[in-house]
């Protein structure tokens, strides 16, 4: 079985996978869509006729969309340009949604007015694993939203953050308009691969590689290491060199102090202060040290 939260890298690899479909792109889970006013009833963030989407693009994101009120009426979440918004005029406003799960900005109701998502006493949030909201938006005319209760259950949910049976988030493959297993880019890597090495599978110049390994003699320049492995990074990933001496063996060892080192977003090495007369390496991409 495959390891989804990691990718080794060699001069060759064999992957057997299967495919799967990209979900539609509103993206509310419809059996989790009400939200709860006092004064106005349920909102519904996946109507018939509307819906919410949830973007995000691993740092940043923003909702589109309309929620439905019986009640009240459409509710718009975002103007026609698309976020993120601002939120600084009548042209430029809507929910933004930042890396820690915190909405701000602004909802309109042609009917009740603005809606604010990070009101002073409270915030609606988002848990990046469930894709749950919660917490309280404020509407001046209509007073408190809340978007998690327990008497009766309801809640609001999104299926952004859903994972693929590999492991990518439903959030990655709409931003890229990809398949798990598609590799419209045609590089040597699939997209959920790409996904693991924060690469761009849409670009074939952008897939994760060895750049070059570099042997330094001791006898030669004595204050550098014997060996230097050397790639493009993202500081979002996390990287383990890895030796081996004999490939039929099928034998990899970490390299000693060369394990779940964070990238800088740059050229970076990773190095091994070993001598032996024959190695082979390769570099492991995870998304957690």
């Amino acid at each position: 079985m495959n390891d989804i939260s990691r990718i080794p890298f060699l001069a060759f690899a064999c992957f057997f996978l299967s495919s799967i479909s990209v979900l539609a792109s509103a993206n509310i889970d419809p059996t989790n869509k009400h939200a709860w006013a006092e004064n106005t009833g349920w909102m519904n963030f996946a109507p018939t006729n509307g819906g919410a989407t949830v973007y995000y693009n691993g740092t940043s994101g923003h909702l589109t969309g309309y929620a439905w009120a019986e009640n009240i009426g459409w509710i718009k979440l975002g103007n026609n340009a698309g976020g993120p918004y601002t939120n600084s005029s009548s042209e430029d406003w809507g929910v933004n949604l930042n890396a820690t799960g915190s909405l701000s900005g602004y909802a309109w109701g042609e009917n009740i007015g603005w809606i604010k998502f990070d009101p002073a006493h409270s915030q609606v949030t988002n848990d990046m694993a469930t894709g749950q909201l919660d917490g309280y938006a404020w509407g001046e005319n209509i007073g408190w939203i809340h978007f998690k209760g327990n008497a009766p259950v309801y809640n609001v949910r999104t299926w952004a953050f859903d994972k693929h049976p590999l492991g990518t988030p439903d959030w990655w493959l709409s931003l890229y308009n990809v398949d798990e297993t598609s590799n419209p880019d045609s590089d040597p890597l699939l997209a959920w691969q790409e996904y693991v090495a924060d690469t761009d599978p849409t670009n074939p110049e952008s897939f994760f590689h060895i750049e070059a390994i570099s042997y330094v003699s001791n006898e030669v320049i004595s204050n550098l290491p014997p060996t230097i492995v050397s790639f493009q990074s993202s500081p979002r990933r996390f990287y383990t060199l890895i030796r081996s001496d004999d490939l039929k063996s099928g034998i990899w060892t970490n390299v000693p102090n060369q394990t779940g080192i964070q990238g800088t977003g740059g050229l970076d090495s990773l190095q091994d202060t070993n001598t032996p007369p024959r190695q082979f390496y390769r570099v492991d991409v995870k998304l957690t040290p």
